[in-house]
């Protein structure tokens, strides 16, 4: 009130108490809400940093959301394709049961375990489905994550891998066709009769080959002049009884006086002989009965496996299980990339509020330790004030 007068001393130490009461609203008000910029009265640079801080990091708060639904998405499709991956290991086995199987009713109950496991194949590609995404029953979804949540972030896609009987390219198999097929026996061939053989009359007769003292002349061999004479070997001196009536080896012919060998062309040539002759002289055999060809028997079924087709069906299945395990590899990889961007978001985010802590937030310890030395001041700041209005109070004395 302008109207009343204080003194000096007692209006500084209104201002003071005035002072006290508004920094005691204040600490109050930081001890109660835990922020020391609560408004842009507060510190404006403060609370506008601190709100673009906290901008961002409810932004990759939601891309972090997105990120950890995508990967339950991967997980969801991965547990379809280790189920697929099994099931399709079942039809390899069922194909190598069906190379040994010997009658059609075996082979056509295989035959309807193996379209049934195919169906199997469809029904879990069609369930692996999480929030309507399916990446493993097509090939034209994909899912796309925004790292930042903003036009301006990063972003990942990841492609739908079909891999159900289609994608897989595996088919049903038709019994009648695959287990019982139609063949012709084959014939035997006409056995060639022995006249039609060409004729031993066609070998040279051994007459025309050279005379084999011709053999005998192609190396002379030496006249058995050369060789040693009995005569000049000891006669043997020690005989049996009446040994004279042997003629000693050297009372014998020389060996010399025999013809020498080399001197045996005079001999008759070996061809002299009977000649063998021409193989005519032995009647052809061409009176012994020729076996005629027997035809082939066409049109015949034959119970059994088509073993060509078989191995068909396992390249496919064996190609199947590649495709299989190559797109586990690839969603795995997707699905730890996902991981590694989910752990670096829940840091990134992290940081973010904390620094937008660090400009907003009140330190408690501080702002109590204030309230109490407030408190003390204002408690003095009344004794100061009553202190001061004491000489005035002086006064009342003199009525």
């Amino acid at each position: 009130m302008s109207d009343i007068k204080l003194s000096l001393s007692s209006r500084q130490n209104l201002l003071s108490l005035s002072s006290t009461q508004a920094l005691l609203d204040r600490t109050s008000g930081r001890l109660s809400t835990g922020l020391k910029v609560a408004t842009a009265v507060d510190n404006a640079p403060a609370f506008f940093a601190s709100a673009a801080l906290s901008t961002r990091a409810d932004n990759f708060s939601i891309a972090q959301s997105d990120i950890e639904q995508s990967i339950q998405s991967l997980n969801s499709a991965l547990s379809g394709l280790t189920a697929i991956t099994k099931l399709v290991e079942n039809l390899k086995g069922i194909l190598i049961s069906l190379q040994t199987a010997t009658t059609e009713t075996a082979a056509a109950t295989l035959t309807v375990q193996y379209n049934s496991i195919l169906n199997q194949i469809d029904q879990l590609a069609n369930d692996s489905s999480y929030q309507g995404r399916n990446l493993i029953n097509n090939a034209s979804q994909t899912v796309t994550i925004q790292f930042a949540n903003d036009p301006a972030g990063s972003s990942f896609t990841i492609s739908a891998l079909r891999n159900d009987s289609a994608g897989l390219g595996l088919t049903t198999i038709a019994t009648n066709l695959f287990f019982v097929f139609t063949t012709s026996v084959p014939g035997i061939p006409a056995r060639d009769s022995v006249a039609s053989i060409a004729s031993v009359a066609s070998i040279a007769s051994l007459a025309s080959v050279a005379a084999v003292a011709a053999r005998f002349s192609e190396q002379s061999i030496d006249s058995q002049n050369s060789i040693q004479s009995f005569a000049s070997v000891n006669s043997q001196a020690a005989t049996p009884t009446n040994t004279d009536t042997i003629p000693s080896a050297a009372s014998r012919a020389s060996v010399a006086s025999v013809a020498s060998l080399a001197s045996r062309a005079s001999i008759a040539a070996v061809s002299a002989a009977p000649s063998f002759g021409s193989t005519n002289s032995i009647a052809p055999s061409a009176s012994a009965n020729s076996v005629g060809a027997i035809p082939s028997v066409p049109g015949v079924t034959v119970a059994g496996v088509n073993i060509a087709l078989i191995n068909s069906r396992q390249v496919t299945v064996s190609s199947a299980l590649v495709k299989l395990r190559s797109d586990q590899a690839t969603l795995g990889s997707n699905t730890a990339v996902l991981n590694i961007r989910l752990d670096f978001s829940k840091s990134y985010v992290a940081a973010l509020r904390t620094g937008s802590d660090k400009l907003t937030l009140a330190d408690l310890n501080e702002e109590g330790a204030n309230l109490t030395s407030l408190q003390t001041r204002q408690q003095l700041g009344v004794v100061s004030l009553s202190i001061s209005t004491q000489s005035e109070q002086s006064i009342l004395r003199l009525f």
